[in-house]
């Protein structure tokens, strides 16, 4: 016969048993993990960057690139002479003309403390009129007509010019300092003539008689000293604008013979392009 206290006093232990079996079936849930603790940003990119910004250079050590030219003046002089001796008599006119736009190119050297070194090459073409009108002889006042010989040269000339350029430059800034900067500098200037065509008509008495003999200049290549003051302008790529102003004295002209002379102060606003 089942007793009451009997089974009392067993549940205790019953029901450890039932904890016990649950407690191994049940699945057992894993702690939590705890999370890394998050990875400071690396500063090596940004330090990097910087750096390269820092030592970058903004005046490379060889550019290159095009040039636009525009001279204040054409090359040449509108001008007069005349010459009189015994039986002799010269005049001569001259009308200058041409074109003032050139273009070309130009080379750049770095130097240490802001300074470098500089050349370009320009092509200008320009064009002048001359007539001449000499007489020789003795004019008779007793008669209606003039007795002297007189002759008339009529003539067009077109001249292609280059402009070897080399300068000194000293900028504002140094060559790593970031940003726009300003420049001066001068040097020595040449200017060579490459080619000359010319048109004529000599007209003696009731004769006219045409050629295309080239005109000879007064010397073949001309010396000047140039100053300039500009300024070079860079984008995020590295390309530069660089507007600048020269001027230049030819201490000997190409052209110096009674009407048909050179200009000898020469102003130029120029343009360029550098890579």
């Amino acid at each position: 016969m089942y007793s009451f206290r009997r089974g009392f006093s067993s549940l205790p232990f019953h029901v450890a048993l039932v904890a016990g079996l649950y407690g191994q079936a049940a699945p057992q849930t894993p702690p939590a993990a705890t999370a890394p603790p998050a990875a400071k940003p690396s500063q090596t990119g940004s330090t990097s960057v910087s750096t390269d910004l820092k030592k970058r250079s903004y005046v490379k050590p060889i550019s290159a690139g095009l040039t636009l030219s525009v001279l204040g003046q054409v090359p040449m002089l509108n001008g007069g002479y005349s010459e009189q001796k015994t039986n002799f008599i010269l005049n001569s006119t001259t009308g200058a003309g041409g074109y003032r736009i050139g273009w070309g190119g130009n080379v750049q050297v770095r130097l240490p403390n802001k300074f470098a070194v500089t050349g370009s090459l320009l092509v200008h073409k320009s064009g002048h009129g001359s007539t001449i009108d000499t007489y020789e002889g003795i004019d008779n006042p007793n008669t209606p007509l003039d007795d002297r010989a007189h002759k008339t040269i009529d003539e067009s000339s077109i001249v292609n010019y280059w402009d070897y350029t080399l300068m000194l430059r000293r900028y504002t800034k140094d060559h790593q300092a970031p940003g726009h900067r300003a420049f001066f500098g001068g040097g020595i200037n040449f200017r060579d003539i490459r080619k000359i065509r010319s048109e004529r008509e000599t007209t003696l008495g009731a004769t006219t008689t045409p050629d295309t003999k080239p005109i000879i200049p007064t010397r073949d290549i001309g010396k000047g000293i140039t100053g300039a003051v500009g300024a070079q302008f860079v984008d995020d790529f590295g390309v530069k604008l660089v507007p600048e102003f020269r001027y230049t004295r030819w201490m000997q002209p190409n052209f110096n013979s009674q009407s048909t002379l050179s200009r000898k102060n020469q102003f130029e606003a120029i343009v360029s392009i550098t890579f």
